[in-house]
């Protein structure tokens, strides 16, 4: 796990979780959003419109960007071609970077229901189904889109803090380091004035 500041400094406002798919990305960013009281983006739930049809690219882009542009938020998803968007923005990155066998396998299960609680990824009108292709890309992913977020890390690791996450024990160790700012609201927890009534 790589963090080039210490985690316990002022927490983030923004924070970029990408991974496979089946990496246990939104589980994960549900957790953090709820720890650091953010807002929770999950990118296949704003990307799939119903029936499972895809938005234009410019338009995807620009929902991006405006998700981006926002203060504060948690966002969940990779979506290489609009990965940069979020990077200019994100004060922490954590790549979940875990085996391709077990994020295929867990992509299979839950395209077939069999992973209780995934509900939250499947986007308003999107029926479960087997996407051959979606599965095509998790096989190819440690070599078609990892080196690429490898890359992005060696270049922004001095301007952003970085966690790479490759075994459930270093998912343990961050979310223990992360704090729970809950009710407190990001004021209270950084030492500034309460919020007003």
């Amino acid at each position: 796990m790589y963090h080039p500041r210490r985690i316990e400094l002022e927490p983030p406002r923004r924070v970029m979780i990408i991974g496979s798919p089946g990496s246990d990305k939104t589980s994960l960013g549900k957790i953090l959003a709820d720890r650091l009281a953010l807002p929770f983006f999950e990118l296949q739930r704003e990307y799939w419109k119903p029936g499972w049809v895809r938005p234009e690219a410019n338009a995807w882009a620009r929902r991006v960007s405006e998700l981006a542009a926002g203060d504060e938020w948690v966002i969940s998803g990779t979506f290489p071609s609009t990965m940069d968007l979020r990077v200019l923005r994100a004060d922490w990155i954590v790549w979940i970077d875990i085996s391709g066998i077990v994020c295929i396998s867990r992509k299979l299960r839950q395209m077939l229901g069999r992973v209780p609680g995934q509900s939250d990824e499947v986007a308003p009108g999107c029926p479960r189904r087997v996407d051959l292709r979606l599965l095509r890309f998790t096989w190819t992913f440690p070599t078609m889109v990892a080196p690429g977020i490898a890359a992005m890390i060696a270049r922004e690791r001095r301007n952003r803090s970085i966690f790479i996450l490759r075994s459930q024990a270093d998912r343990e160790e961050f979310l223990s380091r992360v704090p729970t700012l809950g009710g407190l609201g990001r004021d209270d927890a950084t030492g500034g004035s309460p919020p007003e009534s």
